[in-house]
């Protein structure tokens, strides 16, 4: 098991959800047939995360704050379950070999804070967001047009209620040699659970990141030209593309309060950088 699963299933633990453990399943309809003991989607570190109407610069003082979307798209580099899953298409940098794929599609409004004066250093929280997952039995995600990611059969979408990340750049985005990195969590609920699909009906999710501008070098990641049909255009300051690295885990049983999930968010941030999956 990676450690950022360790981490999700220690959240789910934490906040209170009895993580999925051994009891779901994941009906892939291909010949991988029925996945036993499902916990949930690592998400391949290909992933792109689209930051658009983020105004804070060099000239924000500590404190200061703003308020931006992000949106998100990845395939499945894993499904986290103890049956072989050898029939998953992983689109470019993956194998490419396969039969179906599982991709995710999200959005989220988010607040950013300066966490020091001339806001090199961003506390951000979540306000806001929805989520969707897609299995494709006609696998064609394709992270550089942006393209493939939501067709395919919905079989788990819900919401983002809250969430607690940080993000630190050596300079002003997208200027010359700038580096930024960060990362955290996000946590939510099941809206919806196709149980054709996935069973039983699912309730909670936690989704672990990192955070890299502007991304390693191909073919480990490459640069969403568009998300959704939407063109991405050239970096500015205020709207940029960043390499995202997540994880996403479910619990099933009661959601904790909003107001839970803010007491636990500081100390889960402690685990939030902890390493990276190899896919």
């Amino acid at each position: 098991m990676n450690k950022k699963l360790i981490n999700l299933s220690m959240a789910a633990v934490l906040l209170g959800g009895p993580a999925i453990g051994y009891s779901a399943t994941l009906d892939t309809f291909s010949a991988d047939g029925v996945l036993q003991n499902f916990t949930g989607f690592d998400w391949h570190s290909n992933g792109g995360g689209w930051v658009q109407g983020f105004d804070l610069t060099g000239a924000n003082m500590q404190g200061d704050s703003d308020t931006f979307t992000l949106t998100y798209q990845a395939f499945a580099g894993v499904i986290n379950t103890t049956s072989p899953t050898n029939n998953l298409f992983v689109a470019a940098p993956g194998s490419q070999n396969g039969t179906y794929e599982v991709t995710t599609f999200q959005t989220l409004t988010q607040t950013a804070t300066c966490a020091n004066d001339g806001c090199s250093s961003i506390d951000i929280t979540t306000n806001s967001g929805s989520w969707r997952i897609f299995l494709d039995s006609s696998p064609d995600a394709n992270q550089s047009t942006g393209t493939g990611f939501l067709d395919g059969v919905n079989i788990l979408s819900g919401t983002w209620d809250s969430g607690f990340s940080t993000f630190s750049a050596t300079g002003a985005i997208p200027g010359p040699a700038v580096l930024g990195t960060g990362g955290g969590f996000l946590f939510g609920t099941v809206t919806f659970t196709n149980n054709t699909y996935v069973n039983p009906a699912l309730a909670g999710t936690q989704f672990q990141a990192s955070l890299q501008f502007p991304g390693q070098s191909a073919p480990s990641y490459t640069r969403p030209a568009a998300f959704d049909g939407v063109a991405t255009g050239a970096d500015t300051a205020s709207s940029f593309v960043i390499q995202t690295d997540g994880s996403q885990g479910f619990t099933h049983g009661e959601v904790p309060e909003p107001g839970i999930l803010a007491l636990m968010g500081i100390g889960l941030l402690g685990f939030a950088f902890t390493g990276r999956r190899r896919t």
